[in-house]
């Protein structure tokens, strides 16, 4: 009977990722891959022949990636509008599907089935509000990226985060921002110290050096219009807008947040302070209107705000009793 309960349990949570991955799916569809798909070829063209403006130039691993998926199905689909369109719908397709999926798995490790589950939605209501642009599927990328490592710190795999780094160079330089939730898990498990995390954490940095230099050798250094003086003038002059946006998006799971905070264990605590930093980095080298950049936040403020949601709490060990029923 409880394995019957369980094996329901689980077609229902895969059916729950199934069906987010494909309203994710759709919405990104609609409103960032179909509205203008001569223009999206051109951004790709002008990134893989070199001719971009930088940062976008940099960002070459998803049209790397959608390239690849139009000459596999060159074969099958003749026309190039379409063939575009439909090969980063299936790229976005299997980039949420790992989302969903490892997004349920990183917080498992901290709450019950059904409060994984609410976490999903939350995160799923989330994402759509982002969209600002025609070409921003490399920030799901990212997501899915620290998603990853997440899942790798937590499954005693750190040793592996090198590599994500080394993945992530190639799509946002943002990737290396991971490194403060590194350190917050390390602070989790009183490893702040720990020598062989220090060269994991350095080897991380140097990977992430060596993939931004062997991008701009390949295509030059070529100055950026987006300076800090850009960005932070153009932040300052849209503030209206941007804090109604933030208010929107933000402002609920940063209050629930900071609520939990005593009742959150060291890692949620730590993690949330770093966004202090993040925050000031965003400011000074992102547009923060462009909040797909900021969903990696997510990550720390939703499972910090199911605990009020819930009334599970982080601090607390799950109860094994509940760990079995998964089982």
């Amino acid at each position: 009977m409880i394995s019957s309960a369980s094996n329901r349990f689980v077609n229902t949570h895969v059916l729950v990722i199934l069906l987010l991955t494909m309203i994710s799916c759709i919405l990104i569809s609609e409103r960032t891959i179909f509205p203008d798909v001569p223009q999206r070829m051109k951004i790709e063209a002008s990134i893989l022949g070199g001719t971009m403006e930088p940062p976008y130039q940099y960002r070459v691993m998803k049209p790397l990636i959608g390239n690849l998926l139009q000459s596999v199905l060159s074969p099958f689909i003749e026309d190039e509008v379409s063939r575009h369109a439909f090969s980063y719908q299936v790229m976005i397709f299997f980039v949420f599907l790992g989302v969903y999926f490892l997004f349920y798995k990183f917080l498992r490790n901290f709450f019950t089935e059904n409060t994984c589950i609410l976490g999903l939605l939350l995160l799923q209501v989330v994402i759509p509000l982002g969209i600002t642009s025609i070409w921003e599927e490399g920030d799901y990328i990212t997501l899915l990226l620290y998603l990853i490592g997440l899942n790798l710190m937590f499954s005693g795999k750190e040793k592996f985060l090198p590599l994500v780094v080394a993945v992530g160079v190639f799509n946002r330089d943002q990737i290396i921002y991971i490194l403060f939730l590194y350190a917050a898990f390390l602070f989790f498990n009183g490893r702040i110290k720990d020598k062989k995390a220090f060269v994991n954490a350095a080897i991380c940095v140097i990977i992430w050096g060596a993939g931004y230099l062997l991008l701009r050798n390949i295509f030059g250094f070529k100055e950026s219009v987006y300076t800090i003086k850009h960005n932070v003038t153009t932040n300052i002059n849209t503030w209206k807008s941007i804090a109604e946006l933030w208010i929107a998006m933000i402002s609920v799971f940063a209050f629930l947040s900071i609520i939990s905070y005593k009742r959150s264990n060291k890692f949620f605590r730590f993690a949330l302070i770093s966004l202090i930093p993040y925050v000031m980095i965003y400011f000074l080298l992102a547009i923060v209107s462009q909040l797909a950049k900021f969903l990696p936040a997510f990550l720390v403020m939703i499972p910090m705000s199911l605990q009020v949601l819930t009334n599970e709490y982080t601090g607390d060990p799950l109860a094994e009793t509940e760990k079995g029923q998964a089982q």
